[in-house]
């Protein structure tokens, strides 16, 4: 059995023979969080230790998707998975052998679980040198963006599709779930979002990367046409900390 618990923006919780955790912009502030953190979030860093955790998947380094991944590495034993760049940022103050490197059309095996980065790209230049600059005035720290990904990942025989920030997902079909970024302003608007949809053809899709920008009517305008379509894929919106199980 495969559990995601959506902990919040971008962050996942993924529990199979081994705990996940993607994009860790967790609740708190202080020791676990940044300046500008993420108060709606459903568990915190203490949640995760306790959980006993494993594996970061990072899908790019700016700070609403890096968050916690510094306490995270201090308070556990868990590998990272993230882009050169960002590995390089890491390994600053982690051991190199915890941080294990991906780009786009890699894949990454941690025991059962693989790990495939996807291309994945935002809009309005937000890569690279000024995306890392507004980075840094909206979370108070420097974090580098590194090279945007998305992740397919396959345990226990479930495929589960994270896009990242991106107006784009390519490289992936028929995924069991995918949690697609919609907020049109970083990532995939109503059109963009309904096509991928009706391309790659998930069992269930899940928009997230939508309430902390307030852009509830946009993913409501997806779930609109995929009622009127009659689409086969179930398009779920999850509450913070809301669960799935298959």
């Amino acid at each position: 059995m495969v559990r995601i618990q959506y902990v919040g923006h971008s962050s996942l919780l993924i529990e199979t023979s081994m705990m996940i955790v993607i994009d860790p912009y967790l609740r708190g502030k202080g020791r676990e969080g940044l300046s500008r953190y993420n108060p709606n979030a459903a568990l915190s860093v203490k949640d995760i230790e306790e959980a006993g955790l494993d594996v970061i998947l990072l899908t790019h380094g700016h700070g609403d998707h890096f968050g916690q991944t510094f306490e995270l590495l201090e308070r556990t034993d868990a590998k990272l998975v993230a882009s050169n760049e960002v590995c390089e940022f890491v390994e600053k103050k982690f051991d190199e052998k915890r941080l294990l490197r991906i780009e786009p059309d890699e894949k990454v095996n941690i025991d059962n679980l693989i790990v495939s980065a996807l291309e994945a790209k935002h809009k309005h230049g937000m890569e690279g040198f000024f995306g890392d600059i507004l980075g840094v005035l909206a979370y108070g720290r420097y974090t580098p963006c590194g090279t945007n990904m998305g992740y397919l990942i396959s345990v226990e025989g479930k495929r589960i599709l994270h896009s990242g920030d991106t107006c784009i997902v390519r490289g992936v079909n028929n995924p069991d779930i995918a949690f697609l970024s919609v907020d049109g302003l970083r990532t995939m608007d109503d059109k963009e979002a309904i096509d991928v949809i009706s391309r790659i053809k998930p069992t269930i899709a899940v928009p997230i990367h939508y309430r902390f920008l307030r852009r509830e009517k946009l993913v409501e305008k997806v779930e609109l046409v995929m009622k009127q379509t009659k689409a086969e894929t179930l398009f779920r919106k999850m509450a913070y900390g809301e669960i799935i199980d298959f």
